[in-house]
């Protein structure tokens, strides 16, 4: 394990192995690691949305060789939901916050992933009645840094098990249909309140700088 940083890390995780690197400006160097194809993608985006493509395609290759022998040879391109195509035999998931990106990926043995990267800290707008159901709400910790990161900590959770169940579902989820409950060992319970038919695990960790949460689902 390579310690954790603000800028970048490389982590063994339950649901797979995560690389963050830094979102910066793709000079000929960064863009000489991606397939042909991937820059010819990345020099159609605007500035801003390209180097955040740049630096998850960067780390989505990353975090790919550590679990496969072999280098990845073929484009990291994406599906028509916008997941990342990943190549036979792996599965994968990649985030981006600010000026860092990061991916998460694994041997496919039947789950696919999802992993979400934010920021803790208040917010300008109080997102909570929008992505907590009444429960949760309920059972915030009173108003100040403790509630602040309760909410962003459970927005985090469920971003990550939005992308893991989307190659199930292939659909829009709404923030109503599950509940999260992040518990102090980094796991996390997720009870689906729609019946999604589908297995559902989630986890968190205090990346220095950044909460980082991971999920992975299958057919129960």
């Amino acid at each position: 394990m390579t310690p954790i940083s603000p800028s970048r890390f490389s982590l063994s995780l339950p649901h797979g192995h995560a690389v963050a690197v830094d979102v910066a400006d793709p000079d000929d160097d960064v863009l000489s690691e991606l397939h042909a194809d991937e820059q010819s993608r990345a020099l159609t985006l605007a500035p801003i949305r390209r180097r955040e493509w740049v630096a998850g395609r960067r780390a989505l290759r990353h975090a790919l060789a550590t679990i496969a022998p072999t280098a990845v040879t073929a484009p990291l391109l994406a599906d028509d939901r916008g997941a990342p195509v990943v190549p036979a035999g792996a599965v994968g998931s990649i985030s981006h916050k600010r000026a860092l990106a990061v991916a998460l990926a694994a041997a496919d043995q039947g789950w696919t992933l999802g992993v979400d990267l934010e920021v803790p800290g208040p917010r300008r707008i109080d997102v909570s009645p929008r992505i907590l159901t009444a429960a949760e709400l309920a059972a915030l910790p009173p108003p100040g840094p403790d509630r602040d990161r309760a909410v962003i900590l459970a927005f985090a959770l469920k971003e990550a098990i939005y992308k893991a169940i989307d190659p199930h579902l292939r659909r829009y989820v709404g923030f109503q249909e599950v509940a999260v409950t992040a518990l102090p060992d980094g796991t996390a319970l997720v009870t689906p309140l729609a019946p999604w038919g589908l297995t559902v695990e989630a986890a968190w960790l205090d990346a220095g700088d950044h909460l980082l949460c991971t999920a992975r689902a299958r057919r129960a």
